[in-house]
């Protein structure tokens, strides 16, 4: 149920960041919109938050995110929606970095409930 609630919160986040900047700031349909949040969603709570947040740090994770979210916005509105480099990679320029931010303070919330793989004695919440 932990997980549960906390992917519901990350889903949260990235709908919204994703529904302002994609779908109201740069005019991308709500259904590729839809597609990359459930895209990112699904790797970054996976890979990012359960298994790479405790091997390095809320730093690095946030910004492996951060390029996560970039290439995958940039690869779907250019592939799906048609859209240039003039118009696509300025939009997932600005989600990754909100992405970017969003993620490192999601982090604290992993931190805090002892989500993932690892037990709360090695978690590092200096960075």
């Amino acid at each position: 149920m932990k997980h549960a609630k906390a992917f519901a919160i990350k889903g949260i986040m990235i709908l919204a960041v994703f529904s302002f900047v994609l779908s109201l700031g740069f005019r991308v349909s709500a259904e590729s919109t839809a597609l990359i949040a459930v895209l990112f969603g699904a790797v970054s709570y996976g890979l990012g938050d359960l298994a790479f947040l405790h091997k390095t740090n809320n730093v690095v994770t946030s910004t492996a995110e951060l390029f996560i979210a970039f290439i995958l916005v940039w690869a779907v509105i250019s592939m799906i929606e048609g859209l240039d480099a003039d118009v696509a990679l300025p939009s997932a320029f600005i989600s990754a970095l909100l992405i970017g931010v969003g993620e490192y303070f999601f982090h604290f919330y992993i931190y805090r409930h002892k989500l993932g793989s690892v037990d709360d004695r090695s978690i590092n919440v200096s960075d």
